[in-house]
């Protein structure tokens, strides 16, 4: 069973492997490194907290060298909401891993 991502809605948006992040797709997102998230070109997205990739304000944003981008991974098979919604006052970080990613593709694809 896959080790999932979610939102602070509570639903799964992406699953953890070898301590990258992938979205429900198998699309490789960024890294924890300690408790931070990072893309895999080294921006600072948010802080890992409670399965979920957050903006907490006694996070340390720091930019890391680049790591080289994992291979895609077959989707993750979710069909319910796995956990209940606990708001910990928190914004979801989320959405701008996935930008990010979607932006590096993109740049790469047009070379």
């Amino acid at each position: 069973m896959a080790m999932y991502v979610y939102d602070t809605a509570g639903d799964p948006v992406g699953f953890v492997y070898e301590m990258n992040i992938f979205d429900l797709e198998g699309t490789p997102l960024g890294r924890i490194v300690g408790s931070r998230v990072h893309r895999f070109d080294g921006t600072y997205v948010g802080e890992w907290y409670k399965d979920m990739v957050v903006r907490r304000p006694q996070g340390r944003p720091r930019i890391i060298p680049p790591a080289p981008v994992p291979s895609r991974r077959p989707p993750a098979e979710v069909s319910f909401k796995l956990r209940a919604v606990v708001d910990y006052g928190y914004a979801d970080a989320f959405p701008q891993l996935r930008q990010g990613a979607q932006d590096s593709y993109l740049s790469i694809a047009a070379e």
